[in-house]
């Protein structure tokens, strides 16, 4: 193993929550993150059999030089507060950072120790790219849409199939009254036509 054994188990730990589609989205951007990070990214990609497609940009094109990254956090160290974006922890702020790279802008993530006045990770973008990427990460994330939909759900059980009592049915229209289609059988039916049986 590479590097801090600490550091190591704890990215072990944040990419083991990972879903598939977010370890491939930070696969493609590998060479972007610290040697310890990608031992860890690799481990838990290998884990899952999981393969990386390249992105239509060669990830030899992203790669900072020391001299680049070094600047970047001297910035970052000075940044107006615009241009910061702090977040809860890691794995927030790696989903803020892809969302920014993949949108063309450029960003850089630091930790929050530095300050005494931030306690979370951050993302630091420059003054040119504040304003979008303050666009760009007020989108809600998908995890966020998924609890507004649990949300309005919450209550609310679907109906089941008329004719195999499936429970995963789909909503297909609702003009003139819903029409539900099943998952397991494919039969269709008109919810008036339930509700006037019963």
């Amino acid at each position: 193993m590479i590097g801090d054994a600490p550091q190591y188990q704890e990215l072990v730990t944040l990419y083991g929550s990972y879903g598939d589609d977010e370890l491939i989205e930070l696969g493609r951007g590998i060479a972007d993150l610290t040697v310890v990070a990608q031992e860890a990214l690799k481990g838990e990609l290998t884990r899952r059999g999981l393969k990386i497609e390249p992105a239509g940009e060669p990830v030899e094109a992203r790669v900072r030089s020391e001299e680049e990254l070094s600047e970047m956090r001297t910035y970052a160290a000075t940044a107006p507060v615009e241009c910061i974006f702090d977040f809860q922890d890691a794995r927030a702020v790696t989903a803020a950072y892809y969302a920014l790279t993949g949108e063309g802008v450029e960003a850089i993530v630091v930790s929050g120790g530095a300050r005494p006045d931030r306690q979370g990770p951050r993302v630091v973008v420059t003054p040119k790219d504040a304003e979008r990427a303050a666009a760009i990460l007020s989108r809600p994330s998908a995890e966020e849409l998924e609890a507004v939909r649990e949300e309005a759900f919450e209550g609310f059980d679907l109906p089941k199939c008329p004719a195999c009592g499936e429970a995963e049915t789909l909503l297909e229209s609702v003009d003139p009254v819903n029409q539900w289609r099943c998952e397991g059988c494919g039969h269709t039916w008109l919810e008036e036509s339930v509700s006037s049986t019963s």
